[in-house]
């Protein structure tokens, strides 16, 4: 399993690690996290500061993960699809209060448009799920946000073990995270990987989509990951925090499939997260990268997005994001 080392304990009486981690190295200038923010679409505004006075060793710049060949914009979701594997790279999507508050009090619709569901209603293999990289449940605040994270970019075959255990429970932490009183927003990347385990529980990257297992037209994932960087009120930025959970979730006592793993998520969270170069090399996608105080200025940027729920009433949500570039 995942783990910060070798012979720390769980709570649980698991010991077993996931041979990932390695230590980090210490940091001699400010982080820049890449967001694509660029793709959102809205209604835009912005608001310039020439001086960034706020001390933040993590920062955010727009950016893309990967060398992008595909981009998708949604209502209130980005992605970078891969026309080989038949799923996206990387999906990205902002939560906060805003966002949160309005799919709170909008239901979701009970039917989705057979146009949203051109992947199956349910897969031929029935220990697989529909999973969603951009949850359902972070879009309901419009019937076109919601209905869009159905679209089959968004899908990809996913064990029910994971769907419905800590894949859910990361989605919910999320969410959770976002409402917080001295939190602004909470940005989120999810995707599949394609890993190989070689000798001495190393792990590689597979690039040939014919060593990959298939499923209903779409690549199986043998990982899933979630990067979460929090970006509070005060213009601070948390460090980045990368998750990659197997395919499959075993028990280590008796080594059969599970079921259900618990709701702990600190548990949860040190059990998959992973270091941040180990998990680019083996993504093969660049979040980070270093620059040296002073270079940059900064805006701070709105989005606001309008829609319709259910019943054809108007709502809209407000998205602010600070965001860092070079001067020109």
């Amino acid at each position: 399993m995942y783990g910060n080392d070798s012979e720390s304990k769980q709570t649980d009486g698991a010991s077993k690690r996931y041979p990932f981690r390695s230590p980090s190295k210490p940091k001699e200038s400010c982080t820049y996290m890449r967001i694509p923010f660029s793709l959102m679409s809205g209604n835009e505004s912005e608001s310039k500061e020439e001086n960034d006075r706020v001390s933040s060793p993590y920062k955010l710049i727009n950016g893309f993960p990967s060398g992008c060949t595909d981009l998708r914009t949604r209502k209130s979701y980005v992605q970078s699809y891969n026309n080989e594997t038949k799923n996206a790279e990387w999906v990205y999507e902002i939560l906060n209060k805003s966002i949160i508050t309005e799919s709170n009090q909008t239901a979701e619709n009970d039917q989705i448009s057979s146009k949203y569901m051109n992947f199956g209603e349910t897969l031929s293999n029935k220990d697989y799920d529909q999973g969603h990289l951009a949850a359902a449940a972070n879009h309901r605040w419009s019937q076109e946000a919601y209905h869009d994270t159905y679209l089959m970019g968004n899908i990809v075959p996913q064990p029910q073990a994971l769907n419905r255990g800590p894949w859910k429970r990361f989605e919910k932490e999320c969410r959770d995270t976002a409402v917080k009183a001295n939190v602004r927003n909470v940005h989120v990347n999810s995707g599949p990987l394609y890993l190989r385990e070689e000798e001495n529980d190393e792990y590689v990257r597979v690039t040939d989509t014919s060593e990959m297992t298939w499923l209903d037209g779409k690549a199986v994932p043998t990982h899933f990951f979630k990067v979460i960087t929090v970006e509070n009120n005060d213009g601070t930025v948390e460090e980045p925090d990368f998750f990659v959970m197997p395919e499959l979730c075993i028990d280590e006592e008796d080594g059969h499939l599970r079921k259900d793993i618990g709701d702990n998520i600190e548990y949860l969270q040190n059990k998959y997260r992973m270091n941040s170069e180990l998990f680019q090399r083996l993504s093969g996608l660049q979040f980070l990268e270093s620059c040296p105080n002073g270079e940059m200025m900064v805006s701070t940027k709105t989005i606001n997005w309008k829609g319709e729920n259910k019943i054809g009433e108007i709502c809209s949500v407000q998205t602010k994001v600070r965001l860092n570039s070079p001067y020109l």
